[in-house]
Order: structure tokens, then C-alpha cells, then sequence
């Protein structure tokens, strides 16, 4: 649990540090990097904390009910996110700029983390179900 929580103060640093830069730029292309940084940091402090309330206070619990109630809708959003995979991949071939070309694969790179979540989600799915 220590580590764990040594590791959400250096994201809250992460957060700090990348504000306390983006006040110093005005340059868009450097503000939107550390932007992206923020906002992740941000939401890697919340699953940490999420991970620590589950090991010492509120367990995680999952039943096959709650999953079926949202299941389809799950399914379709996957669907969409592996919609904007391709058109993402699409794009950054067509693209001859650098910095355009870096942003896309960024892009990729998290809704491909986007399709993975949700893939987990099966995986809860396989576990829940004898039969998946």
C-alpha cells in the first residue's frame, strides 16, 4: 500500500509540475503535450486511489447482472472505438507532417488502450460466466 501511495504523489506532482509549465508557454503544441500529461496524471491519481479504497475500504464487486444490464451497450462502444482506430491509422498514413503524424499516433495509441479496457471487461465477462 505504500508503494501504491508513493506512486499517487508523484502523479500529484505530475500534475502540479505539468500546470505550473503549461502557465509558462504560450506555445499551443507544447501546452496541448502537457496538457495530455495533466490529464492523464490526473486520471492515473483517481484509478490509484480507486485501487486503494478497494484493498482497504470498499471492495470491488461485479455481478453477471450488473455486467449483462450494460453489456450490449459496452459492446457497440467497442465498436466505435475500433471505428476510430482505423480512421485514426488512416489519416496519420495519409499525413505528411511530423507533428500532425506524432498527435495521430497519440491518438491510436489511446484508443488502442480504449479497445484493451474494454477487452478486460470480457475477460471480467469469461470470469463471471462458467460458460462466458
Amino acid at each position: 500500500m505504500e508503494t501504491l501511495r508513493h506512486w499517487q504523489g508523484l502523479e500529484r506532482q505530475a500534475i502540479e509540475t505539468t500546470a505550473e509549465l503549461m502557465e509558462k508557454t504560450d506555445n499551443p503544441l507544447i501546452r496541448q503535450i502537457l496538457e495530455i500529461i495533466r490529464n492523464d496524471s490526473v486520471q492515473h491519481h483517481r484509478v490509484q486511489q480507486f485501487l486503494i479504497d478497494s484493498l482497504t475500504t470498499r471492495p470491488v464487486t461485479l455481478t453477471p447482472e450488473e455486467l449483462a444490464e450494460v453489456w450490449d451497450a459496452i459492446v457497440a462502444h467497442d465498436q466505435v472505438e475500433r471505428e476510430t482506430i482505423e480512421i485514426a491509422k488512416k489519416l496519420k498514413d495519409e499525413c505528411t507532417f511530423f507533428v500532425q503524424r506524432a498527435l495521430l499516433e497519440y491518438l491510436i495509441l489511446d484508443e488502442e488502450k480504449h479497445d484493451h479496457i474494454l477487452g478486460q471487461l470480457e475477460e471480467f465477462k469469461k470470469n463471471l460466466y462458467p460458460y462466458g
